[in-house]
């Protein structure tokens, strides 16, 4: 992971890093993990873009979360990012609940958000899916990372996954993980509801999902890309949830395809 740089919040501070000359990407990763898991595509893109990828609150070397928190309040965390850094009409691109902010971010800030790429995410849950995903976690209660890994691991990788190397990685980073942390962000994404208000969003967009992900449906992610109103659509075949990584060759073509479309 390279270098951090911090960008003091009223909640504590947001580490992020940036790298590379070009027109911005802002790289938003899922629930649990950090903004290391973008470092493949970090060398992949710096030659061609100004890439900044963002541990969000709670995450890698961003503050702790200690208090309730929103996924409104973590686009103002990017947002907070992009202002120190003098960024506007960034694409960003997220991946599951990072997907989420940056929804919020374009219905928030839509002067910071040129495009966005929204991989393996929600734009809203029928209400009785609510509870299931807030009890991914527990804020009332000192737990364990333990309790939740295998479960987790499960949903996010296929048995098949041909980067077992990052199940690892993931499963050391859940076990490092702050626990009320987790469970806030769980709570935040069990609260998640922005489809309608995404037709407001003027912003191009590429919506992915994967055809293999056990944790969000490509019909559940298909409602985000019916809603905004230029958006185009894509499953990969044979993707579980955290296809962007484990399958990267092949999620980073469909991105650059998208990428390179905006330049015209």
């Amino acid at each position: 992971m390279s270098q951090s740089t911090f960008c003091e919040i009223p909640a504590g501070r947001i580490a992020y890093s940036r790298r590379g000359t070009g027109r911005p990407l802002v790289l938003l990763h899922p629930i649990g993990v950090d903004r290391s898991w973008w470092d493949e595509y970090v060398e992949h893109w710096a030659a061609s873009y100004d890439v900044v990828a963002i541990d969000l609150r709670g995450h890698g070397e961003s503050s702790v979360i200690t208090s309730p928190v929103t996924l409104a309040d973590h686009a103002a965390d990017v947002a907070a990012v992009l202002r120190k850094e003098q960024l506007s009409g960034a694409t960003l691109i997220g991946v599951s609940m990072g997907g989420m902010i940056a929804q919020r971010v374009a219905i928030q800030f839509p002067e910071l958000a040129g495009a966005l790429i929204l991989c393996g995410t929600a734009g809203g849950f029928p209400d009785e899916v609510r509870p299931r995903i807030l009890a991914r976690g527990d804020m009332s209660r000192q737990g364990s990372m333990s309790e939740v890994t295998d479960d987790t691991i499960a949903r996010w990788f296929t048995a098949d996954t041909p980067r077992p190397d990052l199940v690892e990685k993931c499963r050391a980073r859940l076990a490092a993980d702050d626990w009320y942390s987790w469970s806030a962000n769980w709570q935040a994404i069990s609260q998640l509801d922005n489809l309608g208000e995404l037709p407001r969003v003027k912003a191009p967009a590429l919506v992915v999902a994967g055809e293999a992900d056990a944790s969000i449906a490509p019909a559940v992610s298909q409602k985000i890309a019916d809603a905004l109103p230029h958006s185009r659509f894509v499953v990969v075949l044979g993707a579980a949830h955290f296809g962007a990584f484990d399958m990267r060759e092949v999620f980073a073509t469909v991105f650059d395809d998208f990428l390179s479309s905006l330049a015209q």
